[in-house]
């Protein structure tokens, strides 16, 4: 059984993302998103506004904890105004760096929101490599979401 740890008094990053999050909500217009449900049961969504190569707009909802809250808002905060390729090359660690930790229990969560955020950034590659091919040849290189893991 996992220990309830207070987020607020050990790690109040993550509890000022949880309690206040931001970009939480879907967005109207845009053209990337991906929805996944990890193995501890925690669905999250993940919307996408790309123009020019930056990220002009990112969005997430959740199902889950406190965590997953505060690591979709963080997740947000670090893409919003950067270059797309930056969006592809986000990992768990820097969510995890940025919050200042989560319980040892709870890192998954920023795994799963950055899993969540590169199928958003995939589903955003093949629209816009439907609409035109060549705009995005070598973008998408290696960067498959792996599971969400635990």
């Amino acid at each position: 059984m996992n220990e309830l740890v207070n987020l607020e008094e050990f790690y109040p990053t993550a509890n000022k993302h949880a309690d206040k999050p931001y970009n939480m909500g879907k967005l109207e217009d845009f053209n990337g998103h991906a929805k996944i449900t990890g193995p501890c049961g925690t669905t999250m969504e993940f919307w996408l506004k790309v123009q020019n190569d930056k990220i002009k707009k990112v969005s997430f909802i959740t199902d889950g904890c406190a965590s997953s809250i505060a690591s979709g808002s963080m997740t947000t905060c670090l893409l919003e105004g950067k270059p797309f390729k930056e969006a592809m090359a986000i990992r768990q660690q820097d969510v995890l760096h940025a919050l200042e930790g989560l319980p040892k229990d709870n890192e998954h969560c920023a795994l799963l929101a950055t899993n969540t955020l590169k199928a958003a950034c995939e589903d955003y590659l093949s629209k816009e490599k439907m609409n035109n091919p060549a705009a995005t040849s070598g973008l998408s290189k290696g960067t498959t979401p792996q599971g969400a893991g635990n």
